[in-house]
């Protein structure tokens, strides 16, 4: 077994907050599990299992789905693998550089380019679905087009990119569908606190930004052009509360799908923040979770639920 198999997390870069949560989720603690609805309740399908091979995961930290359903996955080896619907593994690489870290979000574009957070690399990279470099954007730095630590890409209808980031910069930026830098969003203080590791966006049908504030546990909404609109959240195991909220999708309904790491669970809010439902507890068997990064509503109508300690993906149809 390789040595870093055994310490997952080091030189990650995490900040005191994914700290803790790591070491909140090692318990398995039970995490709303009252409000699961039952384990098991509506998995459809599984695939993955731990390992190197085509197929096999190294701790997932990013899904995403095509317009055509097809699943994309990040994992901490830092290879990107697609795989069709069912599960069954089509294609795979490993992204150019990845000795200083591996990403952590992944975006395909309505033209099909699949947009990678190459988050330790401070830039995004832009592949095809068969995993050839197009090109790619972005410098460490702090200044407009300059990033820190990158955590996910957000594309709107007239296919503006959103990138969010962590690392002391803690904000979005906005980029024309030319890659030009046009605003930072959330750069100042949003209803009197900084983000903090702002590391899932989406776009809703309104053409709002949503942003997965995780290490404050809250969900914040912003125009377009950055202005604040509302938030909501609070640290906590019931339900309407949050824990470490690490993705968030805009589902077909309208409603927000919220992945919550440090709570082993999913959790869906309609837009006024109005919790309606929950999915998930901590655990190993189909329908428990071990901190999962992310999930997806394809177009297809599944779920599908990057469980990623259990190294797999769950399909769900709810």
């Amino acid at each position: 077994m390789p040595a870093y198999r055994t310490n997952l997390f080091a030189g990650s870069g995490f900040p005191s907050c994914t700290i803790l949560a790591i070491a909140i989720v090692l318990g398995l603690s039970a995490c709303g599990c009252d409000n699961s609805g039952g384990v098991g309740r509506g998995v459809v399908g599984m695939f993955g299992e731990t390992g190197l091979g085509w197929g096999d995961f190294w701790y997932p930290r990013a899904i995403t789905a095509s317009p055509e359903s097809k699943i994309f996955v990040a994992d901490k080896s830092g290879r990107i693998q697609r795989f069709d619907a069912d599960g069954k593994y089509e294609a795979g690489w490993w992204m150019p550089d990845w000795k200083a870290g591996k990403p952590i979000g992944l975006t395909v574009h309505p033209d099909g380019r699949l947009f990678i957070a190459d988050t330790h690399y401070s830039r995004v990279m832009i592949f095809d679905q068969d995993g050839i470099l197009l090109e790619s954007f972005g410098e460490q730095g702090d200044g407009p087009g300059q990033f820190r630590l990158v955590t996910d890409v957000a594309i709107d209808d007239a296919g503006f990119i959103y990138v969010g980031e962590y690392g002391g910069n803690d904000r979005v930026s906005k980029f024309s569908p030319d890659l030009e830098f046009v605003r930072f969003i959330g750069a100042e203080r949003v209803a009197g606190v900084r983000l903090s590791r702002p590391a899932g966006l989406a776009i809703d049908g309104d053409q709002t930004l949503w942003v997965a504030d995780a290490c404050n546990h809250r969900i914040v909404r912003f125009s377009l052009d950055g202005e604040y609109l509302m938030s909501f959240g609070s640290v906590g195991v019931e339900q309407g509360q949050l824990r470490f909220p690490y993705d968030i999708d805009v589902c077909r309904d309208g409603s927000l799908l919220v992945s919550e790491f440090s709570n082993n669970r999913l959790q869906w809010f309609d837009r006024t923040g109005k919790s309606l439902r929950i999915w998930g507890r901590g655990g190993r068997t189909p329908g428990e979770l071990y901190s999962p990064w992310g999930a997806t509503e394809a177009a297809n109508g599944r779920l599908y639920v990057l469980d990623s300690v259990n190294n797999r993906v769950q399909i769900v149809k709810l």
